[in-house]
């Protein structure tokens, strides 16, 4: 039996839990002892609890200086984070290497967990990364913007590195260890899994790097099936902080098609307001791989919810909420199985940029080009891969 923690600490959704949880069930099943560090409890308990997993507040800042600009490459993101303050990211290293003593940790699996990574290095503690490409930073110095289509100066990311390497190294001298000669170093020579395709990697695809496709599971997922006579139907999975949502919800229900719109977080006042008899609207997730089937486009703005879409040969029309997601969107168009809805996101333009998706035949055939490539992609074997690297580490260690 290995005790394995798994930590989350950037990032807030359940994407990040849910495609851990597939991978902690096949590590059960082989008598590991499991623990996770979660950045939101709520979350956790939502996505855990019944699964029956314990799980403890990972250590992270809540004080971090809050920035006038967006970041402009990953650097920047940890900037945000806290990581210009080397006593406070000294703090929450000890912090982590505490959580890992108190629970005997063999090895740390890390879902966007920049500080326990840094922690592990510290420490010497046998690390499995699992992330999507946005989580694990290309080996370059300095990182790349997250930002192409905008002119960010060289000497900025350069800047933002320098800031966040001094902080690592830092940390490292007063645990002893040797210093990194770039921030991309801390990610390297790490067993690791990309938990998407490279196709869809934010970054572009990297050479050598073991790709396995999604990992995910939503305990909560009900089905929902079509109305019998649905002869042209739209999915949509849109949140209402979500830039525009009513423009495209109203521009959804003007359609000829039917409409199934999942949106966590809406008020029933607001189903009520804005459903119509072609316009169903959830407030809770559903199994996507049921209502996907015969579906004639896909109205998204999650990454996780882009692949799902594809490997089930639907076309999207994309509406980015961060700067994520934004990449994501790029890459699903450079593919040309999707479109994304840009600003300015009016009520004309959201009925422009749907009639030109749903007319747009291309992109349907480039959708299912894709998910014929990856025909045989399942999430239960890419769990069953994690889980293996996870136990490989710990025997290793």
């Amino acid at each position: 039996m290995s005790r394995i923690l798994f930590a989350w600490e950037l990032g807030a959704n359940l994407g990040h839990l849910a495609r851990d949880l597939p991978v902690a069930e096949e590590l059960r099943k082989h008598g590991d002892d499991v623990l996770f560090a979660a950045k939101d409890l709520r979350v956790a308990e939502q996505v855990l609890t019944p699964a029956g997993f314990n799980f403890v507040q990972a250590p992270t800042t809540a004080n971090a200086p809050r920035s006038s600009y967006a970041p402009a490459n990953y650097s920047e993101m940890l900037i945000g984070a806290g990581f210009a303050d080397v006593l406070g990211t000294l703090a929450r290293v000890k912090a982590w290497a505490a959580l890992c003593d108190l629970h005997r940790t063999e090895v740390l699996v890390i879902n966007h967990a920049p500080t326990a990574l840094l922690a592990a290095r510290a420490l010497g503690l046998p690390v499995v990364l699992t992330c999507i490409g946005f989580e694990l930073p290309p080996a370059v110095s300095p990182l790349p913007s997250i930002r192409p289509w905008e002119g960010v100066p060289t000497e900025r990311l350069q800047q933002a590195d320098s800031v966040v390497l001094h902080t690592f190294n830092s940390v490292l001298d007063s645990f002893d260890q040797a210093p990194i000669v770039r921030v991309a170093d801390l990610f390297a020579d790490l067993p690791t899994v990309l938990t998407t395709f490279p196709e869809l990697d934010h970054y572009g695809a990297r050479s050598g790097a073991l790709y396995v496709g999604p990992v995910s599971t939503l305990t909560n997922a009900v089905e929902c099936p079509w109305p019998a006579g649905a002869t042209r139907r739209i999915f949509a999975y849109l949140r209402p902080s979500v830039p525009g949502f009513e423009h495209m919800l109203a521009a959804l229900r003007d359609t000829a098609a039917t409409v199934l719109s999942v949106s966590p977080g809406i008020s029933a006042d607001d189903i009520k307001r804005l459903s119509s008899p072609r316009l169903k609207i959830l407030p809770h997730p559903v199994a996507l791989n049921a209502t996907l089937q015969g579906v004639d486009l896909a109205v998204v703005y999650g990454t996780g919810t882009m692949a799902d879409a594809l490997l089930a040969g639907v076309p999207l029309l994309m509406v980015p909420q961060v700067i994520e997601q934004a990449l994501a969107a790029r890459r699903v168009e450079d593919l040309g199985a999707g479109t994304m809805w840009r600003p300015p996101r009016t009520a004309e333009s959201a009925h422009a940029v749907l009639n030109d998706a749903l007319s747009n035949s291309s992109l349907k055939h480039q959708a299912n080009l894709f998910a014929k490539r990856y025909q045989g992609t399942a999430p239960e074997t890419a769990a069953r891969t994690i889980a293996r690297i996870i136990s490989d580490a710990s025997l290793t260690g």
